[in-house]
């Protein structure tokens, strides 16, 4: 056990932020244990274990669905021994250092994009073959195809793009209506694409949107959506917030 503890001390003190949600600490912890070697990304599920060279100073990551905009710094894994000193090699030299950062996919994707950045120059991730050109960017960038799942909740499926979700009884006509149409109760109609299951996809511009569904007259609060708010006239509004 004493073997086990030092060889993953860096799993079981630092928690892992993955697209801005933390990882479940068990699954963690066991993603970390299988790290074995520096090698191109690895897939398992709805995750993705990048791993670097320990030779940088630091190594970072950006995802193309956060816009670039949060670069996150990869861990440090040293092998240690029963006493807790660095592993060594045959050879009397330190074992090879690992850099790792795991991620959890978001749901609705089949491709992640991404870029590092490896003490302080970016590039795409030196241990992956897949590239491709992002004209919105203006840069190449690495890709990874991932397994599609979905959560049937109100989400941002693309930059600048919201699904909206409502689950009610089936045949209805659900209309959407928020502060980025004035309260227009008729504009939006919701499409059953599944038994009870209603969705729309909206463009929506950076920022805090308050919104509901409407039956007729009678306003609905999403019900996937627990983030909701009082409006000034005393009704219930859901709240999505696009960065």
């Amino acid at each position: 056990m004493k073997r086990i503890y030092h060889a993953l001390i860096v799993a079981l003190v630092l928690s892992c932020h993955a697209f801005g949600a933390d990882i479940e600490s068990v699954a963690y912890n066991n993603l970390v244990a299988s790290i074995s070697r520096v090698q191109e990304p690895v897939v398992s599920g709805k995750y993705i274990i990048f791993t670097a060279s320990g030779n940088a100073r630091h190594t970072g990551i950006a995802f193309e669905h956060e816009n670039y905009k949060k670069t996150w710094s990869f861990q440090r894994i040293v092998r240690r021994d029963e006493l807790g000193k660095p592993q060594k090699a045959e050879n009397g030299k330190l074992r090879e250092q690992i850099l790792f950062f795991i991620a959890e996919v978001p749901p609705g994707m089949r491709e992640i994009r991404y870029r590092m950045v490896i003490d302080g120059l970016w590039t795409t991730d030196p241990l992956n073959a897949g590239t491709a050109y992002d004209y919105a960017s203006g840069m190449t960038v690495s890709t990874i195809p991932v397994d599609y799942y979905e959560i049937f909740q109100t989400q941002n499926v693309n930059r600048g793009e919201v699904r909206f979700t409502y689950s009610g009884k089936p045949q209805s006509t659900i209309r959407l209506a928020g502060s980025f149409n004035n309260w227009d109760p008729f504009m939006y109609e919701m499409t059953e694409f599944r038994e009870g299951q209603y969705e729309l996809v909206l463009p929506l511009p950076a920022g805090t949107w308050y919104y509901a569904y409407y039956e007729g007259t009678t306003q609905l609060p999403d019900n996937t959506n627990a983030e909701r708010v009082y409006t000034r006239d005393g009704r219930i509004a859901s709240v999505v917030v696009i960065k």
